[in-house]
């Protein structure tokens, strides 16, 4: 099998080139999932927009991590659950919230276990759920919007969780001190 390039500043495609440099200087180094990433200029970019969007949707740094992570342990990518847990703890985010949905565990917050479940069951079902779940989400406050931000966001985890699979990416940075596991490998 035929390994993934894992670019960096040097050897980057040109077009991936002003987004590797502009990583490079927000985190300080480059991550390795956005050096696989960069050999298509297409993906990285395409990606780095939906995430530098996130942090601009209508849910909290919180609800967030929720969404974001649950798809991470649904796709089980190690990668993007080490990177977010490492995040989440910047935030000063609840890790009871963040070690629940790490361990697949209950969450003790009604509305953010609604929201897991929407998410979970939007990614399972690959958007075709039951009438029943989605008015469950709204009458947790949850709004339109907020619905469409998690397709959102679905998308930008397939982006990532899937690049790190096929391309085997490791664990860099601060993120090393907080990897994890599926719970079927436990």
């Amino acid at each position: 099998m035929k390994k993934f390039t894992k670019h960096n500043l040097a050897t980057t495609p040109e077009k991936s080139l002003p987004s590797l440099e502009a990583a490079a200087q927000a985190f300080g180094f480059i991550p390795n999932l956005l050096g696989y990433m960069s050999e298509s200029p297409f993906l990285l970019n395409g990606y780095l927009h939906l995430f530098n969007q996130i942090e601009h949707t209508d849910l909290t740094p919180l609800e967030q991590q929720v969404v974001m992570m649950t798809l991470n342990r649904y796709h089980e990518c190690r990668y993007c659950m080490a990177d977010h847990t490492q995040m989440a703890e910047m935030q000063g985010l609840d890790m009871k919230v963040i070690n629940a949905i790490r361990d697949d565990g209950p969450l003790q917050d009604p509305k953010l276990a609604t929201l897991r479940a929407f998410t979970l069951k939007m990614a399972e079902q690959r958007g075709v759920v039951s009438q029943t779940l989605v008015d469950a989400f709204f009458n947790a406050g949850y709004s339109q919007q907020n619905a469409l931000e998690v397709i959102a966001a679905i998308a930008m985890k397939v982006m990532s969780n899937y690049t790190n699979h096929l391309a085997g990416t490791e664990i860099d940075g601060a993120s090393m001190s907080k990897r994890w596991s599926p719970i079927t490998e436990r």
